[in-house]
C-alpha cells in the first residue's frame, strides 16, 4: 500500500508545478518586460518625432516665431493640443537664440533654454529624441527644427514626456504578467492534482518511491530463483532477463536488455510463441553452455492483446540423465511385467502338457517359444542402439504381445546411440505415445488381424520415425483436431498424447504427417532433417 515516508506525489507534484510557474513567470517579465519597453519606446519616439515634426511645420508656430502673432495666441494654441493629445506631456518653443517662446508655465516665457539637446535641431539635423531632462522636468523629449519660408532655422519645436508615462507602461506590463501568472499557477495546480492521479492510478496506487521499491524487491526476488527467465516484447526484442537465465546463456545483462533476441541468440525458438500465441511445456533443449534444460514458454498479454512470450528455465542436466536412465529401467520393468504375466501363461501351458501326457509338445513349445522371444529381443537390441528406445519398443512388444496384437520392428530400422538427432525423452514421447495408441486402437477393433509396425530410418541428413497400425482409422470429424489437447476417441480426461508429440515436433523443427483410412489403418510420419534441427534451442 502507499506509505507515508516521503511526500506524496501530489504534493511532490504541486511544488513541481508552483516552481516551474513562478519561475516561467519570472523568466517571461523579464522577457516581456524587457520586449514591451523596447516596443513601447520605439512607439513613443515615433509619436514624439511625428508630433514635434507637425508643429514645426504649423504656420502658427512659424508665425510666432517671426513675432507675427502675439506670444498670446500661441500658447493658447499649444496648451489645447497639449490637452488633446494624451501622448504627449510637454511643448516647448524656442528661437534660434535659445530663447523659450512657449512654456506651459507663462512664467518662464523669455527665459534661456539652458539645455544642449536642442543645438542639433538649430543646426538643421531632422528631428531627433533625447534623454536630456527640461527645463519642466522631461525625461525624454523629440526635437525638430522650425524652418521660414525660405528654408532658414528660426527655431526649435521640443515635444517630451515624463518618467511617470514610462513607469505607467512597466506598472502595466507587470500587472498583466502577474495576472497571467495567478492564473497560470491555478491551471497548473489542477493540472498537477490530475497528473498525480494518473501516474498513481498507473502505479497501481503506489507513490513513486515505494513502487520503485517494490519493483527492485520483486526484481531481486526473480534473481534469486534458480530457474532462468527470459520474456521479449512483440517485436522479439528482450525486455528482462534474470541472473539464472544470464548464466545459462551466457549472457551479460547489461549487453542484451533492449537488443533482439535472435542478434544475441541466434538458434532461439521463443519467438514461435509470438506467432502461434499458444504455450507450450517441459520443453527439452541446450543452453549456450551446452546445459540440458527444460522450458516452459509462455505468451504474455496485455488487454488482450499478445505483446509478448516468456521462457522458464529449468536446468536439468544431472536430473535428465537420471530420467533417462530411470526412463530406460521403467520401460524394463514394464517389460519384466509383461514378460511375467506372459511366461506364466506359457508356464500354465507347459504344466498342461505335462499333465496330459505331452512332454514332448511342452518341449517343442517351450524351445519354439524361448526361440521367438530371443529373436525379438536380439533384433531391437541390434538395430536400435539407444537403450531408452530399446527398452520401450521391448516393453511395447510384451504389452502387445498380451492383448493379442503384433508389433513388429522394421527389419531395415537403425538407430545409433550417439543422440545425434533428439534426446531419449523425446524419442519416448514421440513413440511411445504413437504406439500406445495404436496399440490402444487395435484393442479396441474387432478385426482378426492386428499388426502395429515401427519403422526408424537414420541418415547423415534425417531421421525418419514411422507407425503404421491395422486399426479402424481416425474418424473424420477429429482429423482437423487430431493434435490439440483434449481430443481423443477414448473418453474424459484423455487426449494429450498427440498434443505432446506435436510439441516435440516442433520444438526439433520436425514435421508430422498422417495417413489414415477407415477400416485400414493409420500411419503416422515424423521426419526431421539435418538443416533444420537445432542443436540447441532456448
Amino acid at each position: 500500500m502507499p506509505t507515508k515516508e516521503r511526500s506524496s506525489i501530489r504534493a511532490q507534484l504541486m511544488r513541481l508545478s508552483l516552481v516551474i510557474v513562478v519561475v516561467s513567470i519570472a523568466l517571461s517579465m523579464v522577457g516581456t518586460l524587457s520586449y514591451t519597453l523596447h516596443t513601447e519606446q520605439q512607439s513613443l519616439d515615433s509619436n514624439l518625432i511625428n508630433s514635434a515634426s507637425i508643429l514645426a511645420q504649423v504656420p502658427l508656430v512659424q508665425a510666432a516665431l517671426q513675432d507675427e502673432i502675439p506670444a498670446e495666441k500661441l500658447a493658447d494654441f499649444l496648451d489645447e493640443t497639449t490637452e488633446r493629445t494624451s501622448d504627449i506631456d510637454l511643448i516647448l518653443v524656442a528661437d534660434q537664440d535659445n530663447v523659450l517662446r512657449y512654456v506651459p508655465n507663462r512664467e518662464m516665457i523669455g527665459d534661456r533654454y539652458t539645455g544642449t539637446a536642442q543645438l542639433s535641431a538649430l543646426e538643421g539635423a531632422e528631428p531627433y529624441t533625447s534623454n536630456e531632462a527640461g527645463p519642466m522636468g522631461t525625461d525624454h523629449s523629440a526635437y525638430a527644427p522650425v524652418r521660414d519660408e525660405t528654408g532658414q532655422i528660426i527655431g526649435v519645436v521640443i515635444v517630451g514626456v515624463y518618467v511617470r508615462s514610462m513607469a505607467q507602461v512597466t506598472l502595466n506590463t507587470v500587472v498583466c504578467l502577474l495576472g497571467i501568472g495567478l492564473v497560470a499557477a491555478v491551471l497548473g495546480s489542477v493540472l498537477a492534482m490530475r497528473l498525480s492521479g494518473r501516474i498513481k492510478q498507473a502505479l497501481l496506487g503506489y507513490e513513486p518511491d515505494a513502487f520503485a521499491r517494490q519493483f527492485l524487491q520483486r526484481e531481486g526476488i526473480l534473481d534469486s530463483l534458480e530457474e532462468g527467465i527470459l520474456a521479449i516484447d512483440r517485436e522479439g526484442n528482450i525486455i528482462f532477463l534474470n541472473d539464472s537465465a544470464a548464466k545459462m546463456l551466457s549472457m551479460e545483462r547489461q549487453d542484451v536488455l533492449g537488443k533482439p533476441l535472435h542478434e544475441v541468440y541466434p538458434q532461439s525458438t521463443l519467438d514461435r510463441i509470438l506467432r502461434t500465441g499458444q504455450s507450450e511445456y517441459n520443453v527439452s533443449m541446450h543452453s549456450l553452455k551446452d546445459i540440458r534444460v527444460l522450458a516452459d514458454r509462455l505468451p504474455l498479454y496485455e488487454d488482450g492483446v499478445l505483446s509478448g512470450a516468456v521462457s522458464i528455465f529449468r536446468n536439468r542436466t544431472e536430473v535428465t540423465r537420471l530420467a533417462d536412465d530411470l526412463t530406460g529401467v521403467r520401460h524394463m520393468v514394464d517389460a519384466m511385467r509383461a514378460y511375467t504375466h506372459e511366461f506364466m501363461n506359457k508356464l500354465h501351458v507347459i504344466l498342461g502338457l505335462l499333465q496330459i501326457g505331452e512332454p514332448e509338445k511342452a518341449q517343442q513349445y517351450i524351445m519354439d517359444t524361448t526361440r521367438v522371444q530371443q529373436e525379438a529381443v536380439s533384433r531391437i537390441m541390434h538395430q536400435i542402439g539407444e537403450p531408452s528406445v530399446a527398452a520401450l519398443l521391448v516393453g511395447k512388444t510384451s504389452r502387445a504381445n498380451e492383448l493379442g496384437i503384433q508389433l513388429t520392428l522394421d527389419r531395415e530400422s537403425v538407430l545409433s546411440g550417439e543422440d545425434v538427432w533428439l534426446p531419449p525423452d523425446a524419442y519416448v514421447t514421440i513413440l511411445g505415445n504413437l504406439i500406445e495408441n495404436a496399440i490402444e486402437g487395435l484393442n479396441q477393433s474387432p478385426r482378426a488381424s492386428k499388426e502395429v509396425l515401427v519403422s526408424i530410418r537414420e541418415s547423415e541428413e534425417s531421421l525418419l520415425l514411422c507407425v503404421e497400425d491395422t486399426g479402424p482409422g481416425i474418424p473424420t470429424d477429429l482429423r482437423r483436431t487430431l493434435f490439440q489437447r483434449g481430443t481423443s476417441t477414448k473418453g474424459r480426461s484423455r487426449g494429450t498424447g498427440l498434443s505432446l508429440v506435436r510439441e516435440v515436433v516442433e520444438a526439433y523443427h520436425g514435421e508430422i504427417r498422417v495417413e489414415t483410412e477407415s477400416g485400414v489403418g493409420t500411419s503416422f510420419f515424423i521426419s526431421f532433417r539435418r538443416e533444420e534441427n537445432p542443436a540447441s534451442k532456448e
